[in-house]
C-alpha cells in the first residue's frame, strides 16, 4: 500500500527539521563554494533550485523532480557565459597592461578576475532521462609584490548523466541519478607573473593545469508535494553520495574529489490572476562543518507572466536578481548575484553576472508540441 501524500509530507518535514539542526554550532574556514550545475535561473533566485526545477533539467539538480515530467521533454541546448563584474579601476588596470613590461601589472595586485562558461543538454521521458553537462571556471588574483604570482583556480567538468524517478505516492517521488565525470584541474596553483604574461590567451593558462581524472558519482533525492492550495513542495537531495573521487588519467596527481552535498528545500506556489508566483527556501552543504551557516542558506522568488519571468533572492547573505524571456523554443536568461569568498557573509563579496541562451522542446502524452510559454501554463494547471 502506497503512503498518502499527507503522510509523506509529515515525514519530509521531520527530515527537513533534522537536517537544518545540523547547520547549528558548526566550525568554518575561508573558502569559495565551487559546485557543478548552477543554472542561471537559480542564480537569480538566490541559489534556490531543488524544489523549483522542472523538465529534463531536473536530472542535474534533483532527479526526484523527474517524476513530474509528462510526455517528452528535450533540453536541446543551453550555453552560458559570465564572471566577476569588473569595476572601473579593474578595467583601467587591465587596459594598461603591457606583456613586455612587468611593472604595468602593479595595478592588478589584490584584484580578482573570474570567468565562467557552461553548456548542457538533456532528454527525458516520464521517470527516466539522459543528459550532458560541462563547465569551465577560471579565476586569477595577483599577489606578493616581492615575487609576483597569480593565485589561479581552473576547473573543467564534463559529465554524462542517466537518472530516473520512482513514484512512492500520488505526488511523492524517489529519484536517482548516476554520472560519469571527467575533471580537468580543480585545484589552486600559483603561476608566476611571467607565465601568465607570456600565455597569450586563456587556453595557454588552462594548459598549465595538467591533472586530469575520471570519476563516477551518485545523486539521490526524495520529493513530495502536498495537494493543497499553496502546493507546498518539500525535498531532500544528496548529491555525490560519499564524495565523488577521481582516478588519474593525466598529470602528476588525480584532481580533488567532488565533496558530497546534502540539501533540503521547501517552496510554495501562488496561482494569481495573470501570473504565477513561487517562493523557495533551501539549505545546502548541510553535512559540511567547514561552511558557516550564513553561506548555506538560500531564499528565492520568481514571478512568471507569459513570455517573462522576474526573479530575486538572497544568496549567502547577498541580494540577487534576474530575468528570463521566452520566445517560442528559445529562452534568454540573465542574473546578477554575489559569491562570498570568505568565512561568513559580508567578509569578501565577489559580484558576478551570468547570461545564457537555451533551446527547449516539449511534447505532451499525445505528442502535441508545447513551447516554453505552453509549458508554464501546463505547470500552473498541474499545481
Amino acid at each position: 500500500m502506497l503512503p498518502s501524500s499527507e503522510d509523506s509530507g509529515v515525514l519530509m518535514m521531520k527530515f527537513l527539521a533534522s537536517f537544518i539542526l545540523l547547520l547549528l554550532g558548526l566550525s568554518a574556514q575561508a573558502q569559495e563554494i565551487n559546485q557543478m550545475y548552477r543554472p542561471i535561473r537559480s542564480l537569480g533566485m538566490g541559489g534556490t533550485m531543488l524544489t523549483t526545477v522542472h523538465g529534463s533539467e531536473a536530472l542535474f539538480s534533483n532527479p526526484a523532480a523527474m517524476g513530474k515530467i509528462e510526455g517528452l521533454d528535450i533540453h536541446l541546448l543551453s550555453v552560458g557565459l559570465g564572471g566577476r563584474v569588473p569595476s572601473t579601476e579593474d578595467l583601467d588596470a587591465i587596459e594598461g597592461i603591457d606583456s613586455n613590461d612587468p611593472s604595468t601589472y602593479n595595478d592588478l595586485f589584490g584584484r580578482r578576475l573570474h570567468f565562467l562558461g557552461t553548456g548542457s543538454a538533456a532528454i527525458a521521458l516520464p521517470y527516466i532521462g539522459f543528459g550532458y553537462y560541462t563547465d569551465y571556471t577560471l579565476s586569477l588574483e595577483l599577489h606578493n609584490p616581492g615575487y609576483p604570482e597569480f593565485t589561479t583556480y581552473f576547473r573543467n567538468d564534463s559529465a554524462y548523466y542517466i537518472g530516473g524517478a520512482y513514484p512512492l505516492g500520488p505526488k511523492t517521488f524517489l529519484g536517482l541519478a548516476m554520472k560519469r565525470v571527467n575533471r580537468w584541474g580543480g585545484d589552486v596553483q600559483e603561476l608566476g607573473l611571467t607565465t601568465v604574461a607570456n600565455a597569450g590567451d586563456i587556453n595557454a593558462i588552462m594548459d598549465e593545469f595538467e591533472n586530469k581524472g575520471t570519476g563516477y558519482g551518485v545523486d539521490i533525492a526524495l520529493l513530495t508535494q502536498a495537494d493543497t492550495p499553496l502546493n507546498p513542495t518539500l525535498t531532500v537531495v544528496w548529491k555525490d553520495v560519499g564524495n565523488t573521487a577521481f582516478e588519474k588519467t593525466a598529470g602528476a596527481d588525480a584532481p580533488s574529489h567532488i565533496p558530497q552535498n546534502l540539501g533540503a528545500g521547501v517552496s510554495l506556489g501562488f496561482d494569481l490572476p495573470g501570473l504565477d508566483w513561487i517562493v523557495a527556501l533551501e539549505g545546502q552543504h548541510l553535512l559540511d562543518p567547514d561552511i558557516q551557516i550564513g553561506k548555506k542558506l538560500h531564499l528565492g522568488t520568481e514571478i512568471s507572466i507569459p513570455f517573462l519571468d522576474i526573479r530575486a533572492g538572497i544568496n549567502q547573505g547577498y541580494f540577487s536578481y534576474g530575468a528570463g524571456f521566452d520566445f517560442f523554443i528559445f529562452r534568454l536568461d540573465a542574473a546578477s548575484y554575489t559569491e562570498e569568498l570568505g568565512v561568513y557573509p559580508g567578509q569578501s563579496a565577489d559580484n558576478r553576472i551570468m547570461v545564457g541562451l537555451s533551446i527547449d522542446l516539449s511534447f505532451d502524452a499525445n505528442f502535441k508540441f508545447t513551447d516554453n510559454s505552453g509549458k508554464k501554463r501546463k505547470l500552473k494547471q498541474r499545481r
